[in-house]
């Protein structure tokens, strides 16, 4: 807090420096009231903390660097360090993050990657803590494999920390939700993830189409709670165009909306959140319990298929990559996508405007929407061999890493990257707000490899069938999934 009021005071200094300079036979009075007012700006700063945290000023870490393990992909390499300024948007918010937290906590941020298959980062987090290491202060991976280094036990309680506050905005409550047990929680996420974001299944609209087919933005209809999938629905097959003329609705023609059915594409998942599909609920000692609403998962199925078979639908795509194709020239009006995708190159040169939307729900019934982050967004923990007398404060360092990361690194990539380099309408704006805010994670998705009722064996399976099978899908793993959840309870209890 020191270092942004001493900045201030400068400023300040720097304005009032021409009145200084030619004030003539007044300069002891001006010299008087600019100390003055800069002693104002002084005890002004100084009452406005900077930071969003609870965590004491007096904190300092003596030039210690805090050593991260990380196992990512891609861009999210860039996500802990960065080098220099670049003028790219998100390279400068994470440097001046860093830069932010290296002066209020004295300290060095390193980050060490892991390489390999998305099993071997938490195979060398196990090596570190079976071998009791000192070495890494920091644990980095995708969502469901980090889970599991909780449930057996590599990761330390954030909970028990005495500067880690979960409840805080800039940690993502809809994984707290899912990843506590008894009051414990080993991984956390939130503003200091981009993936968290990035992850985000939204659903997009050409603006260019609508307007050309005379129907209203879907903004005011997500805000009455009426964007359903039947709504949806209906919108596709007002679309639909046989551009060639030819009497066949073939990859030619224009439609409502694009997708695949198939379970060989992630791009589907989405709708298990947004159709509240919920498989594991928890107890009142806050350990799961099998929780499947049968009539709930048939009713949303029935409406999916009706979606994904309209007359306004085009599911002709190979891939992902042709959905998108489709989209970005105009032959298709909506489709479904992880918010990254808008950063890319074909996203930033198309001809047409887009809005984003959530992702619908089943019903107007369906009281708010949900959106689905897909599992290799970014978690983190704390190695359970890291030295007793040093966990608080790389506690410490974690919180004010989230918290400074909501100031710096969120606004960058969510107004300023996506809302204005991105996308250029403040509506799209107020849905990623609804997006965010309606995370929900099913703890059936954090622990993928252990639990087979989930969106990647179910839904997608559903959905490359045409068929809704969810009944009898539902009741063939029942046993399973209810032996497995205890299993996960009892492995979490033995750590009390």
């Amino acid at each position: 807090m020191k270092l942004r009021s001493t900045l201030c005071l400068l400023l300040a200094l720097l304005m009032l420096a021409p009145a200084m300079s030619s004030c003539g036979n007044t300069e002891n009075e001006t010299t008087a009231d600019t100390a003055a007012d800069a002693a104002t700006v002084e005890t002004e700063t100084e009452t406005i903390d900077p930071w969003l945290d609870d965590l004491p000023d007096s904190m300092d870490l003596g030039g210690r660097t805090v050593n991260i393990l990380s196992r990512v992909e891609g861009e999210e390499m860039n996500e802990f360090v960065v080098e220099e300024m670049t003028g790219d948007v998100i390279n400068d918010a994470i440097f001046t993050r860093n830069l932010n937290l290296e002066a209020r906590l004295n300290v060095k941020i390193a980050n060490t990657p892991v390489w390999g298959d998305d099993a071997s980062g938490t195979k060398e987090l196990e090596n570190v803590v079976v071998a009791g290491s000192t070495d890494y202060d920091i644990f980095c991976s995708n969502s469901y494999r980090t889970a599991e280094s909780g449930y057996k036990g590599h990761l330390l309680d954030l909970n028990s920390l005495q500067y880690v506050d979960l409840t805080k905005e800039y940690w993502a409550k809809g994984l707290n939700e899912a990843a506590s047990m008894g009051g414990k929680q080993y991984i956390a996420t939130g503003s200091m993830s981009l993936g968290f974001y990035r992850y985000m299944m939204v659903d997009l609209f050409n603006k260019d189409m609508f307007i050309e087919a005379g129907i209203d933005f879907p903004y005011q209809t997500v805000l009455d709670g009426k964007w359903t999938l039947d709504y949806q629905n209906t919108l596709a097959e007002t679309f639909y165009q046989d551009i060639n003329g030819n009497g066949a609705r073939d990859a030619a023609d224009r439609y409502g909306y694009v997708t695949r059915m198939s379970n060989d594409t992630s791009i589907n998942d989405g709708y298990w959140a947004s159709l509240n599909f919920r498989s594991i609920s928890k107890d009142e000692n806050d350990y799961y319990v099998y929780d499947v609403d049968e009539e709930n998962f048939v009713n949303g199925i029935d409406a999916l298929l009706r979606l994904m078979k309209g007359s306004g639908t085009a599911q002709m795509c190979d891939n992902d990559g042709d959905i998108y194709k489709r989209f970005n020239e105009g032959l298709a009006a909506m489709t479904v996508a992880r918010l990254y995708v808008v950063e890319s190159g074909d996203f930033r040169d198309m001809e047409y405007e887009y809005g984003i939307l959530p992702m619908p729900k089943t019903s107007e019934a369906q009281s708010d929407y949900h959106s689905y982050d897909q599992d290799q967004f970014l978690v983190y923990g704390i190695p359970k061999s890291v030295a007793v007398d040093d966990a608080d404060n790389i506690g410490m360092f974690l919180e004010a890493y989230a918290s400074e990361s909501y100031n710096v690194v969120k606004p960058a990539y969510y107004e300023t990257a996506l809302t204005v380099k991105y996308v250029n309408d403040q509506e799209s704006a107020a849905m990623l707000d609804i997006i965010t805010d309606g995370m929900y994670i099913d703890p059936s998705n954090l622990y993928l490899t252990m639990i087979s009722f989930n969106s990647m064996n179910l839904l997608r399976n559903v959905l490359k069938q045409g068929e809704n099978t969810a009944a009898s899908l539902i009741a063939s793993s029942r046993n399973s999934v209810q032996n497995t959840i205890e299993k996960i309870n009892e492995a979490y209890k033995a750590m009390e």
